[in-house]
């Protein structure tokens, strides 16, 4: 029966029905009119506070939605198509009821979203923001084969949407995330069993704690990755910095002091017998303009270290077209220890020839401040590492809890077996075997998933117990554990 919300008169709150059954015909009888007469009749709710959809033009709707906006009219039945998309009725609702069950579940979210949508001002300021929402359905009925239906169609859906259609099992989620139920809970409530809910709802906490389950070993392999690359940089850190410690040791037992205090710069250019600051500087601009691949790259040294000019291609894009330029660089390096030292990304002060002499020297300088750097760094790494190692070894806080859940489900399938071999038996006479015949019909359930536990279900006389079963028959349930196959060896 649908249920009247009764509301205050200043709120006048509104109501949505949605019914694919049939339309409102004259001088026929259909859900439409039926369900009218009975609130006017039942209800006492004036014939003009409510109407359907049916009845309005759509030239006519901008007025609809006002009077239901304003409260004028209190009720409003249609179907799915018709009151759907577009229909923007929600600033006084309260309630929606669902009189069938679509066949897609679009349209359940389509019907829902009629009325718990943002404008609701009534369900804002009265009811805690929350609308009232009916899904009527009968035990036994079509009503189950629609839900399954619904079920089976979301999960599809669902997958396609997540790319996870290659995964055995996925949790089809709830019509409404809030209230917690989902397409199985409605299969079960509509089945008349209640076992069949118990299973629904442990089946869905198996599938929030698997999911968690998943979630901690995708981390636990995002860890471990990133452990391996946290170990091998601490490797190659350890391996720079010895490299780095002996430029180190080399370039200060070579380095020499001018009278000022000032850092000396004794470079010897290959081709070039000078000294003068000057010259270097002029000597060292020109090769950085014109010197070209083929010349020798080794230009020079300087307190043990070698330095060299090296030369790049790059191409960019300039007014819709790819160009290419060349350009040349310096460095310094110490043959022993391979690491290349650059100054300015190894371009030379072109403006000042006596800054330009110094650029290799401000190049080897920078031993020191990088070793300090990747000291920094390893030292970093080395707090780093042991906590990424904690969360490798952390094992799932659950798993007790889940293999619980698991063997509680087993359990609860074996006694839905039970019930439904029992009913079976029941319809084919089974059970109206007497008791003195001696027979005793056996049922056997496959081997549970968890436990690998065969049950059998035996029928056997016992007149002390007559009251289980009918005609002094009695179920009794006898648990045959699962032997392993030992496994065989070839010679």
């Amino acid at each position: 029966m649908l249920k009247c919300i009764a509301n205050p008169r200043r709120t006048r709150g509104t109501q949505v029905i949605f019914s694919d059954i049939g339309t409102p015909k004259s001088n026929e009888f259909n859900v439409y009119d039926a369900l009218k007469q009975k609130l006017v009749t039942d209800f006492n709710i004036p014939a003009g506070e409510i109407t359907f959809i049916h009845d309005w033009a759509d030239k006519n709707k901008k007025d609809l939605f006002r009077r239901m906006n304003s409260g004028d009219i209190r009720i409003i039945m249609g179907s799915t198509e018709k009151l759907g998309t577009g229909t923007n009725i929600q600033k006084r609702g309260v309630a929606e009821h669902d009189l069938d069950t679509p066949w897609r579940p679009s349209d359940l979210d389509q019907r829902g979203g009629r009325l718990a949508r943002q404008g609701n001002e009534v369900a804002k300021q009265n009811y805690n923001n929350k609308v009232k929402r009916y899904i009527y359905g009968t035990e036994r009925t079509l009503d189950n084969y629609k839900f399954n239906l619904l079920k089976n169609k979301q999960t599809f859906i669902s997958q396609m949407k997540n790319c996870e259609l290659n995964v055995r099992t996925i949790d089809e989620g709830a019509i409404d995330e809030k209230s917690g139920m989902n397409f199985s809970e409605y299969i079960a409530i509509l089945s008349g069993d209640t076992s069949l809910l118990e299973k629904s709802k442990l089946e869905k906490k198996i599938a929030v704690v698997e999911s968690l389950k998943k979630a901690h070993f995708k981390e636990i392999s995002r860890s471990r990755f990133h452990l391996g690359e946290l170990q091998s940089e601490k490797t190659e850190t350890i391996s720079l910095i010895d490299k780095l410690s002996s430029d180190e040791q080399v370039y200060k037992s070579c380095l020499k002091y001018e009278k000022d205090g000032a850092k000396a710069n004794p470079i010897v250019m290959a081709n070039l017998h000078s000294a003068d600051p000057e010259i270097i500087g002029k000597y060292l601009i020109n090769l950085y303009h014109k010197w070209k691949p083929g010349d020798e790259p080794k230009i020079g040294s300087l307190y043990e270290f070698d330095l060299y000019i090296r030369h790049h291609k790059e191409f960019y894009e300039q007014d819709h077209r790819i160009l290419e330029r060349h350009f040349n660089t310096f460095y310094a390096e110490r043959p022993e220890t391979g690491i290349k030292y650059t100054y300015n990304q190894g371009h030379p002060n072109i403006d000042n020839p006596k800054l330009a002499a110094r650029h290799f020297l401000n190049a080897i300088d920078k031993v020191e401040s990088l070793k300090e750097k990747y000291t920094k760094t390893l030292n970093d790494l080395d707090k780093e590492i042991p906590m990424v190692e904690q969360i490798v070894a952390k094992p799932f806080e659950k798993e007790r809890e889940l293999a619980e859940m698991k063997t509680g489900l087993a359990n609860l399938e074996r006694e839905i077996a039970i019930k439904i071999q029992e009913k079976q038996m029941k319809e084919n006479g089974q059970l109206e075997i007497a008791p003195d015949e001696g027979v005793k019909p056996e049922i056997t359930i496959p081997a549970d998933k968890v436990s690998g536990e065969t049950v059998i279900i035996k029928l056997t006389p016992e007149p002390d117990q007559a009251h289980h079963t009918r005609h002094g028959m009695v179920l009794q349930r006898q648990v045959v554990p699962r032997v392993k196959k030992s496994k065989g060896f070839r010679m």
